[in-house]
């Protein structure tokens, strides 16, 4: 049985919201691939992320992430607490650990101070969500303050904002002229404050928003993904139409399908 809270926690242009799970085993989920990064703190035996496409495997243990490019199964054998920070796409360009950690993770001493991680841990390994949320915050906003804020963040949190509100429906072109530059202005932002081209962004938020309409907020289950795609291969979209709605080529489209469906049958 997994118990899902959503924690209302925000900092601009750093975290976005926080969720905690209490989970006792047995659960699988799809983490979507949405634009954004991931502080994560475990109290309990870590998971393992399955990348859909490759298969490769890794643990899910505490850690902060980036910029995620593919679906990744997440499976949890043995109890654990989980606490999430969602973070802003342009969170880690702030917080400015080694490197910008696309799809990968890196330890959470990469942002937050092991005196901070120990004090947050304490307190959600006793029930504490709210100060344990409030310690990484404060944390993160602490090691912003630190670093010098690179050029192109207030345009680009501005394209941030275009992207959400258009589920990652709209041109690159369009952005980049809503902000009065370049193709390849908007690209370099891009690249050195997300991590990837802005065609790799567009795609992972289609691919996040098409899911989530169909099913909804908090974890997403193997069978909610399949569910969705099915239904919307089913309806007969054109191919051109299929990566501009979902982020997925038709034949990454069909490879995702067939490997969750046979991660469902093998459970």
């Amino acid at each position: 049985m997994t118990a899902y809270r959503w924690i209302e926690a925000s900092a601009p242009l750093l975290v976005e919201h926080a969720w905690v799970l209490r989970d006792e085993g047995g659960d699988r989920e799809v983490l979507l691939p949405d634009g954004r990064g991931l502080l994560q703190l475990v109290v309990g035996a870590p998971g393992v992320r399955t990348d859909v496409l490759t298969g490769e495997q890794t643990d899910d243990a505490s850690g902060v992430r980036g910029f995620s490019s593919r679906a990744v199964v997440r499976e949890q054998a043995a109890p654990a607490v989980r606490l999430g920070l969602q973070l802003h796409p342009l969170a880690l360009a702030l917080l400015r650990p080694h490197d910008l950690l696309v799809d990968r993770c890196a330890p959470l001493a990469a942002v937050v101070d092991e005196a901070d991680a120990v004090l947050a841990r304490d307190a959600l390994a006793h029930g504490d969500d709210e100060d344990a949320v409030r310690v990484l915050v404060a944390a993160l906003v602490a090691r912003s303050r630190t670093t010098d804020r690179p050029a192109g963040v207030t345009a680009m949190a501005e394209v941030v904002a275009e992207v959400d509100r258009t589920r990652g429906l709209v041109a690159a072109a369009d952005l980049a002229r809503a902000q009065g530059v370049t193709v390849s202005d908007l690209h370099r932002w891009c690249v050195r404050l997300v991590g990837v081209a802005p065609a790799s962004y567009l795609a992972a938020v289609r691919f996040a928003g098409f899911v989530r309409e169909a099913a909804g907020p908090g974890p997403v289950s193997p069978r909610d993904v399949v569910g969705a795609l099915q239904w919307y291969e089913s309806s007969g979209p054109a191919p051109r139409e299929v990566e501009r709605t979902t982020g997925l080529a038709p034949a990454e489209l069909r490879r995702v399908v067939d490997r969750l469906a046979l991660s469902i049958a093998a459970h």
